[in-house]
């Protein structure tokens, strides 16, 4: 406990030492960028550190980060800066970032994730309004408005706006991201990723390189601008907000540096607006990208959730079909466990005469540890379909796939008396799906092939299993009955969800069915035969896509 208690302060006050020197830095690369003739800086990193310390932190912590802050911020300003104007920065400084941390608290949320549109859009308001009710009362507009500076007071309040609503938006949000997620989305990334990003974003450098870096000649072609975009874009789609606002910091960063050194588009520009039209280039860049970086980390987030309950429907519909199936699943076990207790009889009456033949009870045994396997095997694949688990592709064989699901549907098979026949090759090649999905999908179908010929003699009830490998990358499965076939309306409803034509059951199966078939890029299809009944299509893509030719065909009766 005592150990606990001293490793949190340890880290609260590495926490602090870090801020204090962040804002200390901060504050000094604000008063190294400034408008011409004015005390304004450009972008106000120093408030936007702040805010993102008070975002991050509880608010009763908040009185100890102002404290740091305040110190850090005498410490930079005491060179250059008159005491009275400390002060008053301080205490606007204070102002403004304990509000905005507290707007954003109350309306925003915290985490502050910028993962929804919704969270952008009111961040951003949240700072231009704040900063533009901010603006009002700085050093800066009172001046002018007393006229002791040589802008307008309207001069003032923008550039003042301007200056702390830009922080916000480039730097706050790169904070807030990675002070929460830290380095673990790297981890999470694919190689090939992680390699197509490095190679965007390196594009993405050297095009501000040209565009910030080089001569003057640069500065006749502002629509080298236009070139950053599409990396940027590609930023905002698929790395989401912690990539895009990284990314739009870095640019924003080698846009200072640049026209700092009077190299880049904007030099071309008269002074009085040269940083002015710098900032608008941030916002323009800034707001749209942070936008579609919500709204796709938003969609991701809406796909997943659907995904989930699409995984828990599947699994209430595979409860469903057990719960068909359980009569003739305990029928199934009923004759294991019949077999296995007259067996023990029989032993037990060998084991009570005299002359006890080792033999004889050596082959009971035998045949015991056999149906002991048998019903065993009946509870592991029932166990495995029932399983609740995030789905997870791997190499399957179909063709093991599908005698899994004839096995599991024996019992209904057996009840109904329908003869199955199957034609199934021996080297087809391997799918990549997830196999309790895909074999839900296949037992599906089998069960209703069966159920169709329910009011057929049973001599006409027929089911025939059939696997081919189609063209070079696809395989198909094709499920027939010799039922009465689907209705005239049926094969455009037939996979809507609730719709079904038995007189019992949801109607989900085969809506479910094809949505999985689907989600593992394939295809599920119906359409009557010619004679009579059903044929179910399930196409897959394969995992190599080889173009094997298919050969050996094994046929069987089941």
């Amino acid at each position: 406990m005592v150990e606990t208690r001293v490793r949190k302060q340890l880290a609260l006050v590495g926490w602090l030492g870090a801020l204090a020197v962040g804002y200390y830095f901060a504050a000094h690369l604000g008063l190294s960028f400034r408008f011409q003739h004015s005390i304004i800086g450009v972008v106000w990193v120093a408030n936007a550190v702040l805010v993102s310390a008070l975002v991050l932190t509880p608010p009763a912590r908040w009185p100890l980060v102002l404290m740091i802050t305040a110190a850090a911020h005498v410490a930079a300003m005491v060179p250059v800066v008159p005491a009275w104007r400390i002060a008053w920065q301080i205490a606007g400084n204070s102002v403004l970032t304990i509000s905005m941390a507290t707007v954003l608290r109350r309306l925003v949320g915290v985490p502050l994730t910028f993962s929804t549109s919704r969270q952008v859009l009111a961040y951003m308001a949240t700072a231009f309004g704040l900063a533009a009710l901010f603006a009002l009362i700085t050093p800066a507009v009172v001046r002018a408005v007393l006229e002791l500076e040589d802008f307008t007071p309207l001069a003032a309040w923008v550039r003042v706006t301007l200056s702390n609503a830009t922080a916000m938006l480039l730097v706050t949000p790169v904070i807030l991201l990675w002070a929460q997620q830290g380095v673990r989305p790297l981890f999470r990334v694919r190689t090939r990723e992680l390699m197509a990003a490095s190679a965007v974003l390196i594009f993405l450098f050297a095009v501000g390189l040209i565009a910030f870096g080089t001569g003057p000649e640069t500065a006749r072609f502002p629509a080298l601008l236009l070139l950053m975009f599409p990396p940027l874009l590609w930023a905002a789609v698929r790395l989401g907000p912690l990539g895009a606002s990284t990314a739009l910091l870095g640019i924003a960063a080698l846009s200072v540096w640049g026209t700092a050194r009077q190299l880049g588009p904007f030099v071309m520009i008269a002074d009085a607006y040269r940083v002015t039209s710098l900032q608008v280039f941030w916002i323009t860049m800034c707001m749209p990208l942070l936008v579609l970086a919500g709204v796709m980390r938003e969609r991701e987030q809406a796909d997943a959730q659907l995904q989930a309950q699409r995984n828990q429907l599947a699994h209430v519909t595979r409860v469903a079909t057990v719960g068909q199936l359980s009569g003739a699943l305990a029928h199934e076990l009923r004759q294991p466990l019949m077999a296995i207790l007259a067996n023990t009889q029989a032993a037990s009456a060998l084991l009570a005469r005299d002359g006890t033949n080792a033999q004889e009870i050596r082959t009971i045994l035998n045949d015991i540890a056999d149906q002991d396997r048998y019903a065993a095997n009946v509870i592991t694949r029932m166990r495995s379909f029932l399983q609740e688990r995030a789905p997870r592709a791997e190499l399957l064989q179909l063709e093991s796939l599908v005698r899994d699901a004839l096995a599991l549907a024996r019992a209904v098979v057996v009840r109904l008396g329908v003869e199955v026949e199957t034609d199934i090759p021996t080297d087809l090649p391997p799918v990549r799906g997830d196999p309790v999905q895909l074999l839900q999908v296949v037992l599906n179908l089998i069960v209703n092939g069966c159920e169709a010929m329910i009011d057929k003699p049973a001599r006409e009830r027929q089911l025939r299993v059939q696997m081919e490998h189609k063209d070079a990358n696809f395989v198909e499965l094709t499920v027939v009955d010799r039922g009465t076939g689907l209705p005239p309306d049926a094969p455009n409803r037939l996979f809507e969800p609730f719709y079904t034509t038995k007189v019992e059951g949801l109607g989900l199966g085969l809506a479910i069915g094809r949505s999985i078939v689907t989600a593992h890029g394939g295809r599920l299809w119906a359409e009557n035969n010619q004679e009579r009944g059903a044929t179910f299509h399930v196409v897959l893509r394969t995992a190599d896509g080889d173009g094997r030719d298919t050969t050996g065909r094994r046929n069987g009766t089941a």
